[in-house]
């Protein structure tokens, strides 16, 4: 009967570290947006239309990024 419990003991360790690895492997925490994809979002409504300057400047300052619009930017929105 002890012969028994020297063999099972290491392969329910064994077992619960294989389990604990996988769980880990497929459970891995989402990776954050690059630093300013917010920014990107922003410029590219802005290009399209959805958005004005002055509304894209103040989105744009709230996020604490540098507007990408130039004042001396005479493309249309």
């Amino acid at each position: 009967m002890s012969g028994l419990f020297i063999v099972l003991i290491p392969l329910m360790v064994v077992l619960i570290v294989l389990c604990l690895v996988l769980f880990y492997v497929r459970h891995k925490p989402h990776q954050l947006p690059p630093p300013h994809h917010e920014a990107q979002l922003l410029k590219e409504q802005y290009t399209r239309g959805e958005l004005s300057e002055e509304e894209y400047r103040k989105r744009v300052q709230e996020l604490g990024c540098k507007p990408a619009v130039s004042d001396t930017d005479d493309s249309p929105p």
